[in-house]
């Protein structure tokens, strides 16, 4: 185990939050499990990780009442948020079965957290490379994400 957090959640009182490392084959893998105050395990997280880079962001929750784990799968910082829903968390929605560390829905890879702000709330700033001509040389442009109470997404 890397890592723990007690954490409010709206629904389930306080829910013990775990961030584990496991070793499949040569590769390690992140896991972000949680159990309720009962001992009812919810539904755990997958992440590609970098040896041990799997933490909570400081502090780990914000007045949205989501929680943030910052991950590196080996080159980029990435963001998981744990949105909390009736059974524990929503799916972080990963769009591939084989990489677990980019095109999530609630998973940003390339991405930092800016805050808590004066609202108490993370910013996601999220980078992306044009990689025009190539990624070497593309331009890398960023982007500020906000909740808006079901995602996040860009001020406007």
């Amino acid at each position: 185990m890397l890592d723990h957090r007690d954490i409010r959640h709206p629904e389930l009182g306080t829910v013990r939050v775990f961030l584990v490392r496991r070793s499949v084959s040569h590769y390690p893998k992140g896991c972000v499990a949680s159990v309720t105050g009962s001992g009812r395990p919810l539904a755990s997280v997958y992440v590609d990780i970098y040896e041990n880079d799997l933490n909570f962001a400081d502090p780990a929750t914000d007045t949205t009442g989501n929680t943030f784990v910052v991950y590196n799968p080996g080159r980029y910082d990435g963001v998981l948020v744990l949105v909390p829903d009736a059974d524990g968390f929503e799916d972080i929605g990963w769009r591939s079965t084989t990489e677990h560390y980019s095109g999530g829905r609630f998973a940003y890879y390339h991405a930092r957290l800016d805050g808590p702000g004066e609202d108490g709330r993370y910013t996601i700033i999220q980078s992306e490379n044009s990689c025009v001509p190539s990624c070497a040389q593309g331009a890398t442009s960023q982007v500020s994400l906000h909740w808006n109470g079901h995602e996040y997404l860009p001020a406007g």
